[in-house]
């Protein structure tokens, strides 16, 4: 008896804690076609919740030692993903980062950072 209230309390909470996570932020990286020092960068966003109340388009990048030589528009990818393409440059130093930043009402400031190193 004790062992089924135990596992009926554990599935509750991780029911209840599923909305306390925020979107899941990930970029991946590659050597721009045809331009030497430049990087391509995509961004995707993934909403965690069904309906998230930030918009797409209220997500900040940020750069730090690094020059976004051109940034593209997000675009839907699947129900809930989004990606935006960038493509970068090292700014006369030999690392420089991005930040995404999304501030959602529910969770607080979520920030994603990517450091880009010069080989």
């Amino acid at each position: 008896m004790k062992a089924r209230i135990w596992l009926t309390t554990a599935l509750l909470l991780a029911g209840g804690l599923a909305p306390l996570f925020p979107c899941d932020v990930t970029m991946e990286t590659s050597r721009a076609a045809g331009e030497k020092d430049k990087i391509q960068v995509r961004l995707l966003v993934e909403c965690i919740h069904r309906r998230c109340p930030v918009k797409i388009e209220a997500t900040r990048l940020e750069a730090d030692g690094l020059v976004i030589e051109k940034q593209g528009q997000w675009q839907r990818a699947e129900d809930g993903v989004y990606r935006m393409d960038l493509v970068v440059s090292l700014q006369g130093s030999e690392r420089g980062e991005i930040r995404v930043l999304r501030s959602c009402p529910k969770r607080g400031l979520q920030k994603e950072t990517l450091e880009i190193a010069r080989r």
